[in-house]
């Protein structure tokens, strides 16, 4: 399952990447948990590995197709909001 992350900086410059979030990984909730302690988002594109360290991105988002969550295990993670709609205005 494709999907496309934006990363936006501190300073409001967004990077767009095709990423593969969940793919057939069944460690999802585990494979979030450790991403989510780690200090720097790396991305392994075909001709170059690139490491942003965490403190130069002010948010993630990581837009997907549909796909099934194993949401009981994403809700045990500290800090994952299951449900959340996002609100304009």
């Amino acid at each position: 399952m494709r999907g496309a992350l934006k990363v936006t900086y501190i300073d409001g410059t967004e990077e767009y990447y095709e990423v593969d979030p969940v793919g057939d990984n069944p460690e999802l909730a585990e494979n979030l948990k450790t991403f989510l302690t780690s200090p720097n988002l790396t991305l392994v594109l075909p001709n170059e590995i690139l490491i942003i360290p965490s403190t130069s991105i002010r948010h993630i988002a990581v837009t997907r197709s549909d796909a099934a969550l194993p949401e009981a295990e994403l809700d045990a993670i500290p800090g994952v909001f299951l449900g959340a709609t996002r609100i304009i205005g």
